[in-house]
């Protein structure tokens, strides 16, 4: 139930981009966003990224961070390869190899920001107990 809960997020949210991606870029607008289309390759699979670094560090606790990063990069990066697979088959779209780039470059944004928060938290619990004792 714990792994459940962990990766569901990630999991609803793969299945959002998937959606997204079967409908024909005509009836998606991303003319107001900063960087057009490879800006929002790299928010969509930031937020993906930190996702799935989320669940990682929910699921595996006691691994190295650095393993945990890479899983949740590598199972972004591989999202993001299969939705442009799957976007080469969708009337309207087209698959890049720029947008896997920018999926990328997402994902180790998104990833490195999870664990960022991680580390910080890591760093300030034992301050935090340190002071509630004196």
């Amino acid at each position: 139930m714990k792994l459940a809960f962990a990766w569901a997020p990630a999991v609803l949210y793969m299945a959002l981009i998937w959606v997204l991606s079967s409908m024909e870029l005509s009836e998606i607008s991303v003319d107001e966003f900063p960087l057009r289309d490879k800006g929002v390759h790299m928010v969509e699979y930031g937020v993906l990224g930190f996702l799935v670094a989320h669940a990682a560090l929910r699921t595996w606790p006691r691994r190295p961070p650095w393993r945990t990063f890479s899983v949740a990069v590598w199972i972004t990066v591989l999202w993001g390869l299969l939705d442009e697979v799957h976007q080469a088959f969708v009337p309207g779209r087209s698959s890049e190899v720029l947008d896997l780039v920018a999926d990328s470059l997402g994902a180790l944004g998104g990833a490195g920001a999870r664990h960022a928060i991680a580390l910080a938290a890591r760093i300030t619990a034992p301050r935090a107990a340190e002071e509630s004792r004196r």
